[in-house]
This record gives structure tokens, C-alpha cells and sequence, in this order.
């Protein structure tokens, strides 16, 4: 079983991922913009700062400061649970 990261308040990370089997998380345009609108609703919820992010079809890569105790773990959670409902519909 995996280990919870402890992030801490101040510092900066690199968060990515991958499809299952490499398959396509993001199919249409569309698919990137609400990404980008639950990315930013959230990151504001979590106050958690969006450095820089890179979104390819079948994965992406964040550059994350966590400004506060509130955790990057509960934010990418809450962001892409919001997306993966979206995306299987």
C-alpha cells in the first residue's frame, strides 16, 4: 500500500499523473477547459497556488505551493474526483 505524502505549508511540488494503460484523460477541448475551472475553484477552496501545470492528452503535470495547512492531497482529490464524474458521463 502506498504512503500518504505529508506535504507541508510553504513549499512547492511537482504533482503528475497518468491514464490507466496510458489511455486519453482528456478526449475534447472541452474536456482541458473544465479541468481548468475545477482546478481553479478548488485551488482557491484549498488555498493552494497554481504555478504552472502542463495538460497532454493522456496525463498532466502540476507545479503546486500549498499556502496553507489545508493539504494538495484533499485538493487533487477533490479536483479529480469533480472531473473523472464529468468525464464518465
Amino acid at each position: 500500500m502506498k504512503r500518504r505524502v505529508q506535504f507541508v505549508q510553504g513549499n512547492y511540488y511537482h504533482v503528475y499523473n497518468r491514464g490507466a494503460n496510458r489511455d486519453k484523460i482528456f478526449r475534447e477541448d472541452e474536456n482541458y477547459l473544465f479541468l481548468l475551472k475545477r482546478l481553479g475553484k478548488f485551488a482557491l477552496k484549498f488555498n493552494i497556488s497554481v504555478i504552472a501545470y502542463c495538460l497532454i492528452p493522456n496525463h498532466y503535470h502540476f507545479l503546486l505551493r500549498q499556502n496553507s495547512e489545508k493539504s494538495i492531497n484533499d485538493f487533487m482529490q477533490r479536483t479529480f474526483n469533480s472531473y473523472t464524474k464529468a468525464f464518465n458521463r
